[in-house]
């Protein structure tokens, strides 16, 4: 298993955590009836991940890196929007003050950051050309002879 994978598997792990975390922190933030955690939702994230991680650990590193790509645009895009541009009570921008605010706020841009690195991992390993192609092939024949 290549550095680009295993780093790429550690920051699958981190979003994992950081995101059932985040749906913690979403419960304390957020008004009813939305303030409770879904076990629905925590089951969800934890097969989406588990899912990616299984493409990582047994794809070529094209299909490992597409795989990736998408999960972690998906994520990055479904984020951005319900907490920027949306206008929820899920939008940071419009969470009620309460103690537990910051520690949303921060679960919201360390997702972010992850899912960014996600990405950007997803695409080294996309562009990653074999073994055998990345090297030139040369003739059996000494240069001085």
């Amino acid at each position: 298993m290549t550095k680009t994978r295993l780093l790429t598997l550690l920051v699958l792990f981190a979003h994992w955590v950081v995101a059932v975390l985040h749906l913690f922190l979403a419960a304390k933030v957020l008004p009813g009836p939305n303030n409770h955690v879904g076990w629905l939702a925590i089951t969800l994230i934890t097969l989406g991940h588990f899912g990616v991680a299984i493409a990582l650990w047994k794809l070529s590193d094209r299909l490992a890196g597409l795989v990736s790509l998408i999960f972690f645009l998906a994520a990055l895009s479904a984020d951005l929007y319900e907490h920027f541009l949306h206008a929820s009570a899920n939008n940071i921008f419009m969470v009620a003050p309460t103690d537990w605010t910051a520690g949303f706020d921060a679960s919201v841009f360390v997702l972010l950051a992850l899912e960014i690195l996600g990405c950007l991992l997803g695409i080294l390993l996309l562009g990653r050309r074999t073994r055998n192609s990345s090297q030139p092939q040369f003739a059996n024949h000494s240069v001085l002879s």
